[in-house]
């Protein structure tokens, strides 16, 4: 038979009735360590200076014992087994003693009983401290959770929604009144109070992403305004949270909301000087554009006549002096020649700052005359696929799509090593006009497509987010690159004017 350990407090008088007691629990298997007091100071001090499992007392006068101990341990604030052992039978002496608060009431002549009894008290002190230490654990984190929600930049919530669809905020924490200038009572109260400080720009989004919530039963993340009373005082709040259906069928929603004004103001501060860059970029190339036109109008109307004009005087001139000496009418030839490239290079110059061809015969003839060009400039082919004569588009768009193709070809050019083919489409869709330039050269990497000094493509990204199109670029090293744009028909290139507003038209 086992042994199992156990520290006892012997409250007894007698020293025979002890004896037999500890006999009693030896031989039901226990290893006693036990300590026996006859006075309630003897019993104090026990109590004080050692580790007990379980009290045994006499209930038979006289001496120390009885409810006098009992008393003695309520006192002391432990919560010990108290089993009275006694010779007295009286039914009405046991319910006295149970009902002031002892665990049992065991007969001294007969103490089969004593053994179960102490299992099952022992059982439940373990229950009830183990609970007692439960319920202190729940108390510690109880505080640190208030301490933790607290401190936290923002405030924490639930928010229930009852049979008849309204909303309810049963717990909100106490950061409500630094958040939303209202005391949590009065939100717990009134859960419209929030809803009323809606902005009415945000309202409905507010309970679209909530319905949608409700319906997945997923979680609810919404940004949006706020305005505070008195004085309208506009925040921007981030709120998230988890949904959870009851038992009873309704839904609460647990989590946080933040304060984010400052962010969001400097987030919708960067978009904007984002869009005036862009504006101010379109804008500079305009303006780049139409010196180009300028400069090239002077250069094929103004010096190419000029060049021409002098190569007449140069051939009159020729013609005068091939009877009179064969050097002078050599040299003049030699002019002539010279002046013949003169011409050529202002034809070339004009061409490149602003094809007249794209201007006068429109988009497609300019395409034809940029890829012959390519062709003759490199040797590699230049397919044109799918041009459709019948396109008609406005000046800034057409001269923004030669552009982006001039652009892609000069990458061809730079970049695409090993490429033996590139080819052209330009397709007049329903509602946009797409342009598609590819070749089977190395391809371009991400990483080269992320360097700051990649301006090329991002001067591509900006003309096409102008007029509020699409640009995707298809590319692997290895596996050729294909730029594909996409602009409406009907696009609405951005105004700068419009990006310049003051602070207040954010709200």
């Amino acid at each position: 038979m086992t042994t199992e350990k156990l520290r006892v407090l012997l409250v007894e008088s007698a020293p025979t009735d002890a004896q037999k007691t500890l006999s009693k629990l030896a031989l039901s298997g226990y290893l006693v360590e036990h300590l026996r007091v006859d006075s309630a100071e003897g019993m104090k001090r026990a109590l004080a200076e050692h580790p007990l499992d379980l009290i045994l007392c006499s209930y038979d006068p006289p001496g120390f014992g009885g409810l006098e101990a009992l008393h003695v341990l309520h006192d002391s604030g432990i919560d010990l087994p108290f089993l009275f052992l006694s010779h007295d039978l009286r039914e009405k002496t046991i319910i006295h003693a149970m009902h002031s608060g002892a665990d049992d009431y065991i007969l001294k002549g007969s103490l089969n009983r004593l053994a179960p009894s102490i299992e099952h008290n022992l059982r439940e002190a373990r229950i009830r401290r183990e609970h007692r230490e439960a319920q202190i654990a729940l108390q510690e984190n109880q505080i640190r959770l208030h301490a933790f929600i607290a401190n936290l930049p923002g405030l924490t919530y639930q928010i229930l929604q009852t049979d008849d669809g309204k909303l309810h905020f049963p717990y909100v924490s106490e950061g409500c009144h630094a958040l939303l200038g209202i005391n949590h009572e009065a939100l717990e109260q009134d859960g419209n109070l929030f809803h009323q400080m809606l902005h009415s720009d945000d309202r409905a989004s507010y309970f679209e992403s909530m319905q949608q919530s409700l319906q997945q039963m997923s979680f609810w993340n919404w940004e949006g305004r706020i305005q505070l009373p008195p004085g309208n005082e506009v925040k921007w709040v981030n709120l998230r949270c988890t949904p959870r259906q009851l038992e009873t069928g309704n839904v609460l929603w647990e989590g946080i909301m933040f304060n984010i004004t400052q962010s969001k103001l400097a987030e919708i501060e960067i978009n904007r000087s984002r869009e005036q860059l862009r504006a101010l970029s379109m804008h500079v190339q305009d303006v780049r554009e139409e010196e180009r036109l300028n400069i090239a109008r002077e250069v094929h109307d103004n010096l190419g006549s000029l060049l021409t004009a002098i190569k007449l005087d140069i051939a009159w001139l020729g013609g005068r002096l091939s009877g009179e000496g064969h050097k002078l009418a050599e040299k003049a030839q030699d002019i002539a020649s010279t002046t013949d490239k003169c011409i050529a290079a202002a034809r070339d110059i004009s061409r490149t700052l602003r094809p007249s061809v794209l201007d006068n015969f429109g988009i497609v003839a300019a395409i034809e005359m940029e890829a012959g060009e390519f062709e003759r400039r490199t040797g590699i082919p230049c397919k044109l696929e799918q041009l459709d004569d019948a396109i008609s588009l406005s000046p800034e768009v057409s001269i923004a799509l030669f552009r982006i193709l001039q652009e892609a070809l000069n990458n061809i050019i730079k970049h695409a090593r090993r490429a033996n083919e590139v080819k052209v489409k330009l397709i007049n869709g329903n509602e946009c006009i797409d342009l598609m330039v590819s070749d089977n050269g190395c391809g371009i990497a991400q990483r080269d497509r992320q360097k700051p000094r990649s301006f090329g493509l991002r001067g591509i990204q900006e003309r096409v987010s102008h007029f509020g199109g699409d640009l995707r670029i298809d590319s692997a090293p290895g596996k050729g690159t294909t730029i594909a744009v996409c602009i409406p028909h009907n696009p609405e290139p951005r105004d700068l004017s419009s990006l310049v507003m003051p602070q207040q038209t954010l709200f």
